[in-house]
């Protein structure tokens, strides 16, 4: 995220060292003074990264009986590992990801990867057998997390608080609704193609097309990392080694550039383990995340054209069962929309009435927490459409009860995806990416474990039973929101890496 609001070009410290800043508070330079047409570009574009990269994640699960069926595979699990591998590589990448574009800036690392991801999803669909399609899956989504994981971040360098909810809302429909949006489709495609490889061929195309794309509208984004560069292009104008940005003259330099990346990978996991606001809102978002894909990969067995492991089925033909995905799309769409409309109209008036309250300074030290009202109408919403699903999945109930009980859970989680994501962004400001990264590694891993595991749960307890567990677990975490609103400042000065809320 950009790390801190212009002020001056060059300033002389004591030790004679030229301190290279912003050209005044309204330097065009500054991502946050750019116009709306070229940080709108640019949020277009890591959004098309954020969705695609879902899509790939789930557009196999809809396909997992085709798979099974050409690799001669007959067990519950086996059949789930490509798409569960590829949620755990989602988990994995931002780990060095997402420091590493603190480091090297986030252009560089959303071509690099997107690149990457192009040519793992076309190994994929050249894939000789389960094992070489389950490793490539697996690097497939450790190279395309990195639209979900340094998105946010990205936003954060662009917008203000005040005015990057709505930025924030149209970006992570990508991250959630990407997925419905991969089993809506994936069914068509495998219908029309009569073959699942396409559905890696088309996800290659797609991501090639957006790479290329990128190469020349994707501008860099992070303050520190651009004034690097101006300090850099004026030792080499100059010739004065004494010009340098702030973050080259507070860091303490490793000896190797080995050392470097070993430091800048670790800070997630150090982020992950001693600040109580990123392992609780990891925690919170595991949950959260991990039920989805549980979601995402037992639909087909609701809706499927046959019963499977003893459950029932609404048996709905093959090319049909996709759609079973538009309850979670719709669901997303309208958590977007709702967040987009409302999640800066209630920070901005949140912030409003503190400040008659209690004074601006006060009022400015509590800012991430403003957040936290939105998020727990959402923390509400979810484990009530998980209710609604875990009471109507039976075929002696319309099929259109299930999908809206779907529906509201996707509107509820994005809705607390959006506030968990501003309020990292929030809160650590120049570290946003790396404290993304840790909660997207822990919803990753889980996520991982809960699509492994679905078809097995739901054989053993039932759809209702199942869903119901869920539940109790969502309901468990629910008044999380209210807790770090009245004790979230005093739990972000722990661990260090907050920028001074």
């Amino acid at each position: 995220m950009g790390a801190t609001e212009p002020n001056s070009s060059i300033t002389e410290g004591e030790d004679e060292a030229f301190l290279v800043s912003w050209d005044g508070p309204e330097d065009p330079q500054h991502p946050r003074n750019w116009s709306a047409l070229k940080k709108w570009r640019n949020v277009l574009l890591i959004s098309i990264q954020a969705t695609l990269s879902p899509m790939a994640s789930v557009i196999l699960a809809v396909s997992a009986q085709a798979v099974a069926d050409d690799f001669g595979l007959t067990d519950t699990y086996t059949p789930t590992l490509p798409t569960a591998l590829f949620v755990l590589g989602f988990g994995l990448g931002p780990l060095y990801l997402a420091p590493l574009s603190e480091l090297y800036g986030r252009r560089v690392i959303y071509l690099a990867c997107f690149g990457m991801f192009t040519i793992f999803n076309i190994c994929c669909a050249v894939s000789p057998n389960i094992a070489a399609l389950t490793v490539f899956r697996l690097f497939a989504g450790m190279a395309g997390s990195a639209g979900p994981s340094i998105g946010g971040g990205t936003i954060g360098d662009m917008f203000s608080p005040e005015k990057r909810g709505r930025a924030q809302s149209f970006y992570s429909f990508g991250p959630t609704g990407g997925s419905a949006i991969g089993g809506v489709v994936g069914g068509f495609i495998l219908r029309g193609t009569g073959n699942w490889r396409w559905l890696a061929w088309i996800m290659a195309i797609a991501a090639g097309v957006t790479s290329v794309v990128s190469i020349f509208c994707l501008h860099e984004t992070y303050a520190p990392f651009l004034l690097r560069q101006k300090a850099a292009g004026l030792r080499k104008t100059t010739g004065d080694e004494r010009y340098c940005s702030q973050s080259e003259k507070t860091a303490t330099v490793p000896r190797s550039t080995f050392q470097v990346v070993l430091r800048t990978m670790a800070r997630a996991s150090k982020m992950l383990f001693t600040s109580p606001v990123c392992a609780a809102m990891s925690v919170y978002m595991a949950i959260i995340y991990g039920i989805l894909y549980l979601h995402m990969v037992t639909l087909p067995l609701l809706f499927s054209s046959q019963s499977l492991y003893g459950l029932p089925s609404y048996h709905w033909p093959d090319e049909l069962t996709g759609l079973s995905y538009l309850g979670a799309g719709l669901g997303s769409v309208a958590g977007a929309l709702v967040s987009a409309v409302f999640l800066n109209r209630s920070f901005v008036s949140m912030k409003t009435r503190a400040i008659s309250k209690h004074g601006e300074t006060i009022a400015a030290a509590r800012s991430p927490e403003y957040r936290m009202p939105f998020m727990q109408i959402g923390a509400c919403v979810v484990p009530a459409g998980l209710l609604i699903f875990a009471l109507t999945a039976r075929p002696d109930v319309h099929w259109i009860a299930p999908l809206i009980g779907a529906a509201v859970f996707s509107t509820g989680m994005l809705m607390t995806y959006i506030c968990v994501t501003t309020y990292m962004v929030d809160s650590f400001e120049t570290y946003a990416a790396s404290a993304l990264a840790a909660v997207t590694v822990s919803r990753s891993v889980l996520g991982c474990i809960f699509a492994f595991i679905g078809n097995g749960l739901y054989k053993k307890l039932g759809y209702e039973w199942g869903t119901l567990l869920l539940t109790f677990i969502c309901l468990v975490v629910t008044p999380m929101p209210t807790v770090f609103y009245y004790f979230g400042p005093r739990l972000r000065k722990i661990g260090g890496f907050s920028d001074g809320h």
